[in-house]
């Protein structure tokens, strides 16, 4: 699988507004649970496109067609198998994700960590300064061609600890202070589990959301 050193906003492509990042995945292993009928092309909302395989049967097409995996491509390979790779294309700016699919009760959630960014404009010692973190997207299926995301938003996470709503572990960072949770993944968890049962009003911004229809779907 190929690789990049350099981080991608997600944000900064997807939404006006910013998304909850953290160091740690935001799932636990027990909780992975894959779902087929993520397999495939997609157009959202907002002219993007995007095409999710199995990170297994991707990581197999490509020894298939000659690649060598390295050392370092089979421990991610032993991570992430259970896995997607995303591939998202927008205004002609590509982007790679590894996708982690999980289950917090009965919802369907999605752990996304950047790995590729096509951008040669970044400078180089800028791009040392950067890192993967990862985003959480809750996934509702409504049928087999109609999925929508919809990312933890920065914005309300913010006010719900400002008002001591709810706790977890973070940094504010950089002149910006973006919003970067340092908890554990169990406490990551956890903390989702309690935001999904929480009366909380807008806990799923439409800003922050994407409603993706399928290209390939059979008829």
């Amino acid at each position: 699988m190929k690789k990049s050193g350099i981080i991608i906003v997600l944000s900064a492509l997807l939404f006006s507004s910013c998304i909850v990042k953290s160091l740690q995945p935001f799932y636990i292993k027990s909780s992975l649970s894959f779902n087929e009928n993520l397999i495939g092309s997609w157009t959202d909302n907002k002219k993007g496109e995007w095409t999710i395989e199995s990170l297994k049967a991707k990581f197999d097409q490509d020894r298939k067609e000659g690649m060598k995996p390295s050392e370092e491509d089979m421990l991610a390979y032993e991570t992430y198998k259970e896995g997607y790779y995303i591939q998202y294309i927008k205004k002609e700016k590509e982007a790679g994700f590894i996708a982690m699919p999980f289950k917090v009760d009965n919802q369907y959630f999605l752990d996304f960590i950047p790995i590729e960014i096509e951008d040669e404009e970044i400078n180089s010692l800028a791009a040392e300064h950067l890192l993967k973190t990862h985003s959480v997207a809750k996934i509702d299926v409504n049928s087999k061609a109609d999925v929508v995301f919809s990312w933890l938003s920065e914005e309300r996470i913010q006010d719900i600890l400002n008002e001591k709503k709810m706790r977890i572990k973070h940094e504010s960072i950089g002149p910006e202070e973006t919003l970067l949770l340092t908890a554990s993944s169990e406490e990551l968890y956890a903390f989702l589990k309690k935001y999904l049962k929480t009366n909380i009003e807008d806990k799923w911004k439409s800003s922050d959301q994407l409603k993706l229809a399928k290209t390939d779907a059979k008829t």
